[in-house]
């Protein structure tokens, strides 16, 4: 009988960005910073945002696979105090104009970055790199920041980002590294399972972008997914297909940081490390949250357990960024924002989390209808499925999931 958590392991690692297109991205944004510092510019270049977490999904966009977008932050050295967000965002957009390899790349100026679209690179995937020039926070800020409980390690990475609106410029707070750091520390548990053999594997399946004198040890971290980080990346998936089929799902649609702040909260009590018990736990947890919707609040699973991921107070939807209290990703939801949420919750749950493969029926029909069909069949081609007759195995969603939510 097939296994399931090989399946789903497969299909996450089919997602993911490739480790040349990876390769690919890292050195071209270290270049950029080269380029920057012969320019006069010392700024420190890292990921963010998905590239940052480990959780790439290849965009979809109307249901077509798209180039990859990878958000870089590109931390300059002046003092924030000495500055303006106009002369950060310039300076950087400025530089890049010089030289005629950049401007050629370089896309017109956004509300908070700088984008170079890169020609196609392998199997006709292309790349975008979104440079975010941003300052260090001022001390005051990180003290606030502290003084909400957020971790000292994290609130000293917080910076500030610039945003046009219009001809302004103004700072905006921001800490993609804290938030990485705080993603790694839970992630850390579902990483090290395994992690030597993980590593070994890798190096033997990608050898040609290591050095002849490398070895299984010299592989990053960042090149190993766990169970965690793969479950992000089908949950992206299935949020882009389920979206892309309902009335305002651009609208609609949750934000990725939202998936994965709500996933690393809830897996950090997660008893097992494998991927589909995990799968399994997640989404349970995601489902238990529908209760406010008829004003209820999650009833604790054991004795400490926090149950305020997501709260409504006052009218007003909360998810909280976990290295900033303050900042609400939930910021813009409605009630029919949260209802298509729990909706979607509840659709991954039938889709996924539920079907096994001793109902090879059902379980084809799951993940074809949750990860699209010509990915399935592409990724696993050897997974047949008999005839059935037609309105049989369908899979049906309650029109109002969430009334049935414990």
């Amino acid at each position: 009988m097939r296994k399931k958590h090989v399946d789903l392991e497969i299909l996450a690692k089919n997602l993911d960005i490739s480790p040349t297109m990876h390769k690919y991205a890292v050195e071209r944004y270290e270049g950029i910073s080269n380029y920057l510092e012969s320019q006069g510019i010392k700024a420190e270049f890292y990921p963010q945002g998905s590239f940052r977490t480990g959780t790439v999904v290849r965009p979809l966009k109307n249901g077509i696979e798209t180039d990859f977008d990878i958000d870089v932050v590109c931390e300059l050295s002046n003092c924030k105090k000495d500055t303006s967000p106009k002369m950060v965002k310039l300076s950087v957009g400025d530089a890049l104009k010089k030289d005629e390899t950049y401007r050629k790349k370089l896309e017109p100026e956004e509300e908070r970055c700088w984008t170079l679209t890169y020609a196609k690179v392998t199997d006709e995937i292309g790349l975008k790199l979104d440079v975010v020039p941003c300052v260090k926070e001022d001390e005051s800020i990180k003290q606030i920041l502290k003084a909400h409980n957020v971790k000292s390690e994290y609130a000293e990475k917080a910076i500030s980002i610039t945003e046009k609106n219009e001809s302004e410029y103004k700072w905006l707070a921001s800490n993609p590294n804290g938030y990485g750091d705080w993603f790694d520390d839970i992630n850390k548990r579902f990483l090290n399972d395994n992690l030597s053999q993980k590593k070994k594997t890798f190096f033997m399946e990608n050898r040609t972008i290591f050095a002849e004198s490398a070895s299984a040890e010299d592989v990053p971290n960042y090149y190993i997914k766990s169970s965690l980080q793969r479950i992000i990346q089908l949950l992206k998936r299935h949020r882009d297909i389920y979206y892309s089929q309902i009335k305002d799902g651009e609208t609609l649609r949750p934000a990725s940081v939202i998936i994965v702040t709500l996933v690393a909260k809830i897996a950090y009590s997660a008893p097992d490390t494998d991927i589909e018990s995990l799968l399994s736990y997640v989404v349970s947890g995601l489902k238990e949250y529908a209760c406010i919707l008829q004003g209820r609040t999650p009833t604790p699973r054991f004795f400490g357990e926090q149950r305020n991921y997501i709260e409504k107070k006052d009218q007003k939807w909360k998810i909280c960024n976990p290295v900033n209290p303050d900042d609400n990703y939930a910021d813009s939801w409605t009630d029919e924002t949260a209802k298509a949420f729990f909706r979607w919750v509840n659709a991954v749950s039938v889709d996924l989390s539920d079907p096994t493969p001793i109902d090879e029926t059902r379980y084809l029909t799951g993940l074809k209808s949750g990860l699209g069909s010509k990915f399935i069949e592409k990724s696993l081609p050897d997974l047949k499925v008999p005839s059935v007759s037609k309105g049989q195995n369908t899979i049906h969603y309650p029109t109002k999931p969430w009334a049935n939510f414990r």
